[in-house]
Order: structure tokens, then sequence, then C-alpha cells
């Protein structure tokens, strides 16, 4: 996403830190990820769209549904079917693109300890996956293009949460 996306992404997922730990059970796992899921598909279906080609919220939803739903494996197409699968998928598919975003606005202990606690459901995502064997497709993104330095004026992640898409490297 653009620039103000990316803070509407970060402000969004920040709402699901801990919502993800190890040790729990398939059932609670897939609930809460099809109930994060539907939170977070409605959020980004109503963001406003970026004044760029990189699109909105839609789009961030169409690109994660469109890896989810078809993978290749060994050059064949492989429909996935599993709703657990592909809630989880999204899930973290959409911590991966908070992670990035925050370790792209700055550089700052409070930017790194918010990249990191995404990171952290990434890994729990992950364990839980392996623990209850659901197979997770990778989704895959384009890093952002400029580099930190294009983000002086962006302020704290607390700043960025409650006014997301706000700042840019352009105000």
């Amino acid at each position: 996403p653009c620039c103000p996306g990316s803070q509407h992404v970060v402000a969004l997922m920040t709402n699901y830190i801990g919502t993800f730990s190890a040790g729990e059970a398939e059932s609670t796992v897939c609930a809460s990820a099809e109930n994060v899921v539907n939170i977070i598909k409605s959020e980004l279906n109503s963001m406003p769209k970026c004044k760029s080609p990189n699109g909105g919220g839609s789009r961030i939803v169409a690109e994660i549904d469109a890896q989810l739903t078809t993978s290749e494996h060994m050059k064949m197409e492989i429909k996935n079917e599993d709703v657990c699968a592909y809630n989880l998928g999204f899930v973290r598919a959409m911590f991966e693109m908070a992670k990035s975003a925050a370790k792209h606005a700055g550089n700052g202990t409070e930017w790194n300890k918010l990249a990191k606690d995404f990171g952290k459901q990434i890994t729990a995502i992950n364990a839980l996956a392996t623990e209850h064997t659901i197979f997770l497709t990778n989704v895959r993104f384009q890093p952002p293009r400029q580099a930190n330095s294009a983000h002086k004026k962006v302020p704290s992640p607390s700043d960025v949460s409650a006014n997301p898409g706000k700042y840019s490297a352009a105000n």
C-alpha cells in the first residue's frame, strides 16, 4: 500500500497483537482467525484508496486472497479450500505487511518494538500451524520502495495509530 495506507495497516494490526499464542486449541485458533479476518477485511475494504497505483485496502484483500486460494506446488496449481488455513494465512500475511510497514516507517525504539511485536505474532501463528498441522501458504509482497529517510516526519506509533493515514513522506 501507499504510505498512508501502510499506516492504516499498522494501526489496524496493532489491535491484534497478543491474539495468538502457542498452546491454544485448534478450534480456538481457527475461530480467532476467522473473527480477525472478518474485521480486517471490513476495515480494509472501507479504507480510502491511495493516490498511487498501489491501490487501497480492497487491493490488499484481493492480492492476499489470490495468493491464498491458489498456489503452485511442483508446477501444479492447487486450490486451497481449508478455511482455517486461509484465515490464519490471511492474518499472518497482514502481520507480515504491518511488520514491514513498521520497519519502513521509522528506526526509533517504539517502531522497532512494534515491528518485534508483529514478528512475535507471526512466530506464534507459525508455531500454531505446525502444532495443529495447518498448512499455511506464504503470501509475498513487494518491499516498500523508499528507505527510512523518507519518513523523518512520521511520528510515534501511538500517533499513527490514533491518526492513520495522516502522515506521509510528503508532509
